[in-house]
This record gives structure tokens, sequence and C-alpha cells, in this order.
């Protein structure tokens, strides 16, 4: 069994189509930004987390499914993210006490940043389940990130995917971190094999 993780689209969508096509992944997942100039219709379950998107309509008219903050199950395996990208001050409130400080109305630029709702809901589904850990986490965060420190001493994923400009793997405290360039790059993209938990 194998999931397919790439790094940010970024308008080119037929890569994703390509290395789907060769890999032939039980699971895909991207990472954002994916800046669709329009609707990716894949016709099989895909998954991505947002990223600061040029056009979000456009992103939700794909047949793809957004991660959000979600923690999904498949064949044994648990994998989640956090879609959206940091700001130094948004994730401390919520999508409603943002939009009481901007005048009562949720500023529509803001729309793909993270807040404190969307790390409440992994932490609470995560609990919920009653997990020691998920096998795969991905998010637009940085391993320096305060969030993204809190989030793996949480959850403890197994895998740690991020983007960065550079091709990195490393492990720490049993989490391997592997920081994932463009998708269009030859180090875009990470394919994790598991035994299959159960049917």
């Amino acid at each position: 069994m194998e999931f397919l993780i790439t790094g940010a689209l970024n308008g080119n969508e037929e890569r994703l189509k390509g290395l789907l096509e060769v890999s032939g992944a039980d699971i895909s997942i991207s990472l954002g930004p994916l800046n669709l100039k329009k609707p990716l219709i894949l016709r099989r379950t895909w998954f991505y987390i947002h990223g600061k998107e040029k056009d979000y309509e456009i992103l939700s008219k794909s047949d793809g499914v957004d991660i959000m903050s979600r923690i999904f199950k498949y064949k044994g395996i648990y994998f989640c993210g956090l879609s959206g990208i940091y700001h130094p001050q948004t994730w401390k409130f919520t999508r409603q006490e943002w939009a009481k400080r901007n005048n009562g109305k949720f500023p529509k630029k803001d729309t793909g940043y993270i807040f404190a709702e969307d790390i409440a809901a992994l932490f609470a589904t995560f609990q919920k389940l009653k997990l020691e850990r998920v096998q795969i986490f991905v998010s637009n965060l940085k391993p320096e990130n305060p969030i993204f420190k809190e989030i793996i001493k949480t959850i403890k994923p197994e895998y740690c995917l991020f983007p960065s400009d550079t091709f990195k793997k490393f492990k720490e405290n049993g989490t391997k971190f592997i920081g994932l360039e463009e998708a269009t790059s030859f180090n875009g993209k990470y394919i994790i094999h598991f035994q299959e938990k159960e049917k």
C-alpha cells in the first residue's frame, strides 16, 4: 500500500496526474498552494491541504478532498493535516473573534490562514479517536514554527511532510520529517509504503 505526497502544485496539475499514473499509489496528498487554473477532476479519491490560493472557488469545484484539520483512516493507516498557512496573529483567534477585530466582517484576504479552531479541531479528533499516534501528518508549516512543534508533540506522527526550498529528511523523537520542494521538482514527491493493518 502506497501513499504519494507531493509538494505544492502551483498550477502544475499535469504533474500530479503523471505521478499518479506512474506510481499507482493508493492515496495521494498534495501540499498547497495548488493555484489551479481550472477545477482538477481526477475521478479518484485524492487529498490536499490548501495554502494561500489565488482562487478558492476553482479549488472547491475540484474532486479532491481538503484535509482541513481532519483525521482520515485507510486500511488501518491514520493520516491527517492542517490546511492553511501561518500568520503570527490569526492562530490565536477563532474566525468569529477575528471578524470582530475587523469591524464585524471577516476579511476575504485572510481566508487561507490558520485559525485557533483549526488546531483545536485536530486535537479534539485525535483525543476522541483515542490514538497513540497518527502515521502521516502534512502541513504548510515549517519545523521551527511554534504551532508545528505543538502538533508534533501531541499527535506524534510517524511521518511528517512539509514544504521546503530544498529536500530535507531527518528523524527526531520517532518522527521522520520530510521537506518537499515544489511538485515539478525531482525532489517534490515522496512515496511511503505501508503494510495493510486491516481490511
